[in-house]
């Protein structure tokens, strides 16, 4: 049965360093690959589209992530879509978090893991988490 919620990865490129507004609050991010995760219990399919699209919609700023996309030199270079009944979101975090530096407070406000954002720095780790949520 095909679902339209789930969790999703993005792979993005951030070819400079960068200032992203949390709250109020100034994160400087540097130049590198970075993973976000997150979750969509309705609409997954709409919401990785408008991620994908943030730039030339120019979307209102509602998640932590449009901070990273509005900037033009970002880009999203892979994207792995979870569809399922279960919020996966936080159980992926934890596992990147075990290989991976983050970007502490981003995108995770409502989670118990420290962050959703992580600076890719080993390709194969990154792959090897995301093939032991699809299979």
């Amino acid at each position: 049965m095909e679902t339209n919620k789930g969790s999703y990865i993005l792979l993005i490129e951030i070819k400079k360093d960068c200032i992203v507004n949390l709250h109020h609050k100034e994160i400087k991010i540097n130049k590198g690959l970075y993973a976000y995760i997150g979750s969509a219990m309705k609409n997954l399919y709409q919401r990785v589209g408008r991620h994908m699209t943030f730039k030339e919609k120019a979307y209102q700023k509602h998640w932590h992530i449009d901070g990273i996309l509005e900037n033009k030199a970002n880009k999203i270079i892979f994207i792995a879509m979870l569809p399922s009944h279960k919020r996966l979101e936080e159980d992926i975090s934890k596992e990147f978090a075990q290989k991976f530096q983050f970007i502490e407070g981003f995108g995770a406000s409502d989670l118990t893991v420290k962050s959703n954002l992580y600076l890719i720095d080993n390709i194969d780790y990154f792959f090897e988490i995301i093939k032991n949520f699809i299979l």
